[in-house]
């Protein structure tokens, strides 16, 4: 947290909350979190701004709508890139024909996603370390609860993650299974899950709640990256690159 700019900060929650809007405590972990450079190797022609693109659909598809400059930040809790309209939509049409993405069609409509070609351009340049990815879900809310579930390359990962992530006391299970193509261009044997249950954190705040509140989730914020063995983004996996 040294260095970050609480003028900033400030002036984000005062806006949200005098406006009216919802604030998402996620943007503000974001950030706090935010590195300043995304280790590349510069092996490719991609871009800065390419690459970011990239970062935020390396494990799934999504929509080229979702990708537009004026929402990417609030779409992905991510650094933005800094393209217009046009020049996005003629950096997507030229990644189809050079078989970096490839169009699919679902019941949502229509998506694009990294083909094993573009997978293996974007690894290139951000050297992922797949033995500590996970990425995580909340399929629900029950009665005060949350339900969350962890999938990770690794079982050492998997029993962090569910070790330092629930602010509260969870209640814990695990399990062993093939990979269901947790990432579609780049295929692993066994894949290992946890689901956890929690005491979900209050709704909603008021401004002096949120006062409150601030320091104790700064502390859980400093004790997860401290001991944090994890990656589920690029800016995550920042620290194993030592940027």
């Amino acid at each position: 947290l040294d260095g970050f700019p609480f003028r900033t900060l400030r002036h984000l929650v005062v806006h949200k909350l005098v406006s009216g809007q919802n604030f998402n405590e996620w943007q503000l972990i974001v950030l706090l979190q935010m590195p300043s450079n995304l280790y590349r190797t510069n092996k490719t022609s991609l871009t800065d701004d390419q690459l970011l693109i990239l970062d935020v659909i390396f494990s799934g598809g999504a929509k080229p709508s979702m990708l537009r400059q004026r929402y990417f930040f609030e779409q992905w809790n991510a650094p933005s890139h800094s393209l217009s309209d046009d020049q996005l939509k003629s950096t997507i049409k030229r990644w189809l024909a050079d078989g970096v993405l490839a169009a699919h069609s679902s019941d949502h409509g229509r998506y694009i996603a990294m083909t094993q070609a573009g997978g293996d351009l974007w690894a290139s340049e951000r050297c992922p370390i797949w033995d500590r990815y996970c990425t995580e879900r909340y399929p629900a809310t029950i009665r005060g609860r949350v339900i969350m579930s962890v999938t990770a390359v690794g079982s050492t990962i998997r029993d962090d993650f569910l070790r330092l992530w629930p602010e509260n006391p969870p209640r814990v299970r695990r399990a062993t299974i093939r990979d269901p193509g947790l990432i579609a261009w780049h295929p692993f044997s066994d894949i290992y899950v946890g689901l956890a249950s929690y005491d979900d954190e209050p709704g909603s705040m008021s401004p002096d709640e949120f006062i409150a509140w601030l320091p104790r989730r700064q502390e859980w914020i400093a004790r997860v990256e401290s001991e944090r063995t994890w990656w589920r983004t690029v800016r995550e996996l920042q620290k194993f690159h030592n940027v």
